[in-house]
């Protein structure tokens, strides 16, 4: 039996990515679209050739069999979406951040742990083949112990330029997005930093406290600049910059005491793999892998629909979510106070 899903919230980053990589997903099958603009839902639907479009995610639950969503609503709404779904049986990923607040997602977490359904976050940069790789190394103890981990996202002057590759257009809604409530630093963490802010909870392990500075010439030139460290003992830094005049610039170092990994992360619509070598210490050598295909939203949906079929706990999980929300503010807290965050 295939596993029915849904999108909540029709938008750019559904229309790009998630909505063509669930119409790939074995297993699956995308039977209904909601959007609170009727004409992005029917545009959507229309477009992608999926059976049900609604403006009432209440009324498409009552009306279509749909068994998880995935929730790619603005920020502001992630919250909502997530819990009126749980309360129906749906099992849930949600875009990222997970919400606007801690309270946000530890709602969110109780509401889907007293319904029975799983809750998945969508920190696509786990199902990137080369980071996976830097991973299973470190894994596998071919790093040694690990002493330090980095890094960095530059966001590009030329961020929309790639899109135009992969999209003449996207259907609009006329309606005037609700901003939030929250200054630009806090917005580009939640929107941009929480990426890392997962990637570096997954690779380096639990943070013990974080020690950020912020800076602005303005909302096109700034620099966040976090002295990252872990419960284990390592250390490292998380850079997030915007607007770099060049090509994008984003990356993950790792040095250990049996070996270094560096991958280039390159931009997430890309299919081509990141870039990713290991050095290895006891041979003197570095290694690489082909890696001939990268699609990390078709890997996290494949993912969340297995994990429904096998009734197993999805990756990263709410509890994952909630992590890298703490991590965002305490990066937060700390430029702002100017000290140190213990989490």
């Amino acid at each position: 039996m295939s596993v029915k899903l849904a999108v909540v919230g029709s938008g750019g980053i559904a229309q790009l990515v998630h909505i063509p990589a669930a119409l790939r997903v074995n297993g699956g099958e995308l039977v209904a679209v909601c959007d609170i603009d009727e004409k992005v839902a029917s545009g959507v639907a229309r477009k992608f050739q999926i059976p049900a479009y609604y403006t009432d995610a209440q009324k498409m639950y009552d009306e279509v069999e749909i068994d998880a969503i995935l929730n790619l609503t603005y920020h502001t709404q992630h919250r909502e979406a997530t819990i009126q779904a749980a309360e129906n049986g749906k099992h849930v990923m949600v875009e990222k951040p997970m919400g606007i607040s801690v309270g946000d997602c530890e709602e969110m977490i109780s509401a889907c742990r007293k319904m029975g359904v799983w809750l998945m976050l969508a920190f696509m940069k786990r199902f990137d083949p080369s980071l996976q790789w830097v991973k299973k190394n470190m894994d596998d103890g071919e790093l040694g112990d690990v002493f330090v981990v980095n890094s960095w996202y530059c966001d590009s002057l030329h961020h929309m330029d790639y899109v135009k590759g992969f999209i003449s257009e996207f259907l609009k809604s006329d309606r005037k997005r609700v901003d939030l409530d929250i200054d630009w630093h806090k917005e580009m963490l939640l929107g941009h930093g929480v990426h890392h802010m997962d990637l570096l909870h997954w690779i380096g392990g639990p943070v013990s406290s974080m020690t950020t500075r912020y800076s602005e010439i303005d909302r096109r030139s700034f620099v966040s600049n976090s002295i990252v460290e872990y419960e284990n003992g390592s250390s490292g830094t998380f850079q997030l910059v915007g607007v770099i005049t060049k090509d994008w610039d984003e990356g993950l170092q790792v040095h250990g005491t049996g070996g270094s990994a560096e991958a280039e992360i390159l931009f997430p619509y890309f299919r081509k793999p990141s870039p990713v070598s290991v050095y290895h210490k006891k041979t003197g050598t570095y290694s690489t892998r082909v890696i001939p295909f990268r699609n990390q939203y078709l890997g996290e949906i494949q993912h969340f629909v297995d994990s429904i079929a096998e009734n197993t706990k999805p990756l990263p999980s709410g509890e994952d979510g909630l992590y890298a929300q703490r991590m965002v503010e305490a990066a937060h807290s700390s430029a702002t106070q100017g000290s140190t965050i213990h989490l």
